[in-house]
């Protein structure tokens, strides 16, 4: 029996600690953050009800998570036009925050350090100076860069459970894994339970793509000659030569079997690493070798679809009438932020996405002339006033 507000796993992954922790915090964050998210939501939306419930449920509620008691209810599914959602209910929702919360302090113990997505947007910078790195230091002459196939919607919910088990020996925790993996789902008044898959939707899902994936980061962690880094269901290896990229190859398609999951044919590549390099989370890759000193350099550049990504974020907005301003504010934040990871100027960015906009119709290439004129504007306001 729980006797604390919640667990907390320690480093030594096979023990368990009870430590005093802000439980009742948490859900007070949690709800002023959804609160402010969905304030303008229909007065028929289930959030509603939640709402008024929780003054006089939410301590029955956290008593029954911590008790290990709560039970998950069916997944419901909202279908759209080109698109088929499944949700929680909130009261759910929250449970499966607190569990977030909880688990966070053991990921560093869990998910190798070449798994980077749970860092969040920002490892995407990290991974790109790693790379850039590996490039100027060593020659790398072959190249794998593999998609999985439907990720989330492949992973068996055996494994993933087996691959909790291995790691949390609470019996509270186990609990909640299989009730959140094998939850059923409502699908027009029937209930169904299928045996791969998980939610995309849900604040777990990140933390259970990372934990499929580790026999994977385990062959290739570590690996002379071989440079190793994964985002998701998106990895990237370069091996130094053909022998170690046959037998790398090999054990990595093994390993993919043993998990169930198939390769995405046309996101993956592998093969010899020539001249025109090769992408990996929106950033392009080429290497520029010397045949006098044997050196090879690496120039790096977003890709197309990173500026085809941001062109629609711009297209999006124009139907809710939002003002140029926002736009333009976007995307100055955009190349702002690209910039930093490519190590190349914001300015610079703008003007290739400029260009990169003037071939796709619509064309809006006008939003970044206007948010380049402007910082150019700003930049020559600070020149003269700091001239006085």
């Amino acid at each position: 029996m729980l006797y604390m507000d919640c667990l907390v796993l320690t480093p030594v992954l096979n023990q368990k600690h009870w430590h005093h922790h802000p439980l009742s915090e948490w859900a007070q964050q949690w709800r002023s953050t959804l609160s402010e998210r969905l304030g303008a939501v229909g007065e028929r939306s289930s959030w509603w009800p939640f709402v008024w419930k929780w003054p006089t449920h939410i301590r029955t509620w956290l008593t029954s998570f911590r008790a290990g008691t709560h039970q998950f209810s069916p997944m419901t599914t909202y279908s759209f036009p080109g698109e088929t959602i499944t949700v929680w209910c909130y009261l759910d929702r929250l449970m499966i925050h607190c569990l977030l919360k909880l688990l966070k302090p053991t990921f560093n113990h869990v998910i190798p350090v070449e798994c980077v997505h749970l860092a969040g947007p920002n490892a995407v910078k990290t991974v790109t100076k790693a790379i850039r790195m590996a490039l100027v230091d060593h020659t790398f002459d072959y190249v794998i860069r593999y998609d999985i196939k439907s990720y989330y919607a492949s992973i068996h919910h055996e494994t993933l459970l087996n691959q909790l088990r291995d790691h949390y020996q609470d019996p509270i925790l186990q609990h909640y894994f299989n009730a959140i993996v094998t939850v059923p789902i409502d699908k027009d008044g029937y209930l169904i339970t299928p045996e791969k898959g998980i939610p995309r939707r849900s604040a777990l899902s990140p933390f259970f793509g990372a934990l499929y994936l580790t026999p994977v980061d385990a062959i290739f962690a570590n690996r002379e000659g071989i440079v190793y880094r994964r985002f998701m269901d998106d990895g990237l290896i370069l091996i130094s030569s053909k022998k170690r990229y046959l037998k790398t190859k090999k054990r990595l398609f093994k390993t993919l079997r043993s998990l169930k999951l198939k390769i995405s044919p046309h996101k993956t590549y592998c093969g010899k690493l020539d001249t025109t390099g090769f992408h990996f989370l929106g950033v392009k890759f080429e290497v520029l070798r010397s045949p006098q000193s044997q050196t090879q350099a690496p120039v790096v550049t977003l890709h197309t679809r990173t500026y085809r990504r941001a062109l629609d974020k711009v297209q999006a907005m124009h139907p809710n009438a939002v003002h140029p301003v926002h736009p333009q504010r976007y995307l100055v934040q955009w190349a702002t932020w690209w910039s930093k990871a490519v190590r190349t100027n914001t300015d610079l960015i703008l003007t290739d996405w400029i260009a990169y906009a003037k071939n796709k119709p619509p064309d809006e290439s006008w939003v970044g002339e206007c948010a380049l004129n402007q910082r150019r504007y700003k930049r020559h306001k600070q020149l003269l006033l700091s001239s006085y």
